[in-house]
């Protein structure tokens, strides 16, 4: 994917294997993660030419979207970058987990507007984020086609996080979504989607209690296959 730059204004897109879409009778629920500390897709300097892969630092995402709180900036949600395209929003939700990602949480109205944007989005859509960089420093690598890597120390802002259509290429590997073919047929989609993960993490912690009673059950055969003519049991 090539670098997108409008003045200092960057953007990266980014796959994150946790997306989640969620609905309930008045709201929309838009989860996701920025990864930190993980290195991108290679991206085109277009001034240069060179390329390079780039990582962001921990607590990077987390101080600018602070800082947009603290001003009074509305960290929009859009889609493909499109400021024409703007999600109305109730909240924004964040914190960074383990200096491997910032989890993030959008709150959104179950508005016809809101619907009808999510109508071309799918499993396999992406994130993005447009930014511009503050302190970064680059370093060499060995890698084959690579010119270096740049690191990101701090954000002088994020602007933005848009969701991407499928027909948008990842710049950082990771992010999934539900498909919606009309803002009439999206909420059927979405409460397929969450129906789905909540099978799946039903089925989960079934399988566990499974295997746990199957565990105790041999436990407990072995213990009396020992206990007999002997003092030694397994502990349960």
């Amino acid at each position: 994917m090539l670098e997108t730059r409008i003045l200092q204004d960057e953007i990266r897109s980014l796959r994150a294997s946790n997306i989640e879409i969620r609905m309930d009778e008045n709201s929309i629920f838009i989860l996701g993660s920025l990864p930190i500390r993980s290195l991108s897709e290679p991206i085109t300097d277009r001034k240069t030419g060179k390329k390079f892969r780039e990582q962001v630092e921990p607590r990077a995402f987390k101080l600018a979207l602070l800082e947009n709180k603290a001003k009074g900036i509305k960290t929009e949600l859009l889609k493909n970058h499109n400021w024409q395209q703007k999600f109305n929003y109730y909240t924004l939700d964040f914190d960074e987990i383990n200096e491997k990602e910032l989890r993030f949480e959008f709150v959104l109205p179950k508005s016809k507007e809101n619907l009808e944007l999510l109508k071309d989005i799918n499993e396999d859509c992406n994130f993005s984020f447009g930014f511009i960089a503050g302190k970064t420093r680059e370093y060499e690598t060995t890698e084959v086609g690579i010119d270096y890597i740049r690191v990101v120390e701090r954000f002088e802002a994020i602007k933005e996080i848009s969701i991407l259509d499928k027909f948008t290429l990842p710049a950082y590997s990771s992010a999934r979504g539900f498909k919606a073919g009309s803002y009439a047929s999206a909420e059927k989609k979405a409460e397929k989607f969450v129906t789905k993960k909540n099978r799946e993490a039903l089925c989960a912690k079934y399988d566990k209690k499974f295997q746990e009673m199957k565990d105790y059950i041999a436990k407990q055969k072995r213990n009396a296959l020992f206990s007999y003519g002997s003092e030694f049991k397994i502990p349960l």
